[in-house]
């Protein structure tokens, strides 16, 4: 970006301000004060339509005048990615916005959004063959994923930004949350977040309480209201996310123990856990057309819930406490489906 083309920029209104249009002549007239070495009228126009084509200044006519204004967001990492951004990094910002399919990243993306807007424009302006390959590239390729697809509550997404910057900036955060048993509640809480974390297209807050040792769990779009508070607070140094979540496995539903896991495979069912353990010490055997896997996991709902989905493909040999459960659910589901 130019110079001049800075200069543009720093004159023009900003449609996140709902700002009016500036004629060229306008923005022309403002320019003269600060820039020296004035550049014709002509030139300014051509360095509009030059940006206009980037995708930072946005442009109607009123009768025969073209007027001028700065697209939302058209500044800071935006504006210089609109003179400067090549071909691999607009096909990789549009990859990445057609695939971060997740609520957390689809949430925060929101303030990449003048970013991913240059970049479809820059790929839709090719000028050869080679250019024209990368623009195709984004619908050649899919992602899906493997588990049924279900409809997960929509998060707010000013509730959203004031849990982020509370939890950015270590400020107390004012609640009102609405579980499952009481969905009429309005009395606000002050907590203290710790953490955001997203699990089975389900995203929480993790927050600690004053005058409490342990922190709890707020699902995100159980919230009626958030605000981010003026009031600091000390995070806490003994606090690891990364533990709470792959340590203590507090996402993985009424956690009980460890136990000693030992299944057995039919009709090619559990060939993917050779690629993808269940467990860092997992053993694997064959037995005639049988997989026979093995391994220490946490006994928990969400291990139960895997080993339903694989129905009668699966059995558990261990441990025996499990395998009882298990076999009695199936007399369960057998005289179900008997009548």
């Amino acid at each position: 970006m130019s110079d001049i083309d800075r200069e543009i920029m720093r004159v023009l209104p900003d449609a996140a301000n709902h700002g009016d249009y500036l004629s060229t002549p306008d923005i022309h007239r403002r320019l003269m004060n600060t820039v020296q070495n004035m550049p014709s009228s002509k030139t300014i126009h051509r360095h509009l339509t030059r940006l206009e084509e980037d995708g930072l200044v946005e442009m109607t006519l009123r009768g025969t005048a073209s007027m001028w204004r700065k697209k939302a967001g058209a500044s800071g990492m935006a504006a210089k990615a609109g003179a400067m951004m090549n071909f691999d990094e607009a096909l990789a910002l549009q990859t990445l916005r057609r695939f971060s399919a997740r609520q957390i990243p689809e949430l925060v993306a929101e303030w990449l959004t003048p970013m991913f807007e240059i970049a479809e424009t820059r790929l839709k302006r090719t000028n050869s063959e080679t250019e024209r390959k990368y623009s195709r590239w984004a619908s050649k390729v899919a992602v899906e994923s493997g588990g049924f697809a279900l409809h997960y509550p929509v998060i707010d997404r000013e509730q959203f930004s004031e849990v982020s910057r509370a939890l950015f900036e270590e400020r107390k955060l004012e609640i009102v949350y609405r579980p499952r048993h009481n969905t009429d509640n309005d009395r606000p809480k002050v907590v203290l977040p710790f953490g955001i974390v997203e699990v089975g297209g389900l995203v929480y807050l993790v927050a600690g309480t004053e005058g409490k040792a342990n922190p709890t769990m707020y699902r995100l779009d159980r919230l009626s209201s958030a605000k981010a508070m003026l009031e600091s607070f000390a995070y806490p140094a003994s606090f690891s996310l990364d533990a709470y979540v792959r340590q203590e496995r507090s996402f993985d539903f009424m956690v009980e123990k460890e136990v000693l896991l030992k299944l057995k495979f039919v009709s090619g069912a559990g060939e993917h856990l050779l690629e993808a353990p269940m467990s860092k010490d997992q053993r694997n055997t064959r037995k005639d057309d049988a997989l026979h896997v093995q391994g220490t996991v946490m006994l928990s709902q969400r291990l139960r819930w895997w080993l339903r989905s694989f129905g009668p493909n699966v059995e558990v040999l261990g441990p025996a406490s499990l395998r009882a459960e298990l076999a009695a659910e199936a007399a369960e589901l057998a005289n179900m489906y008997g009548k």
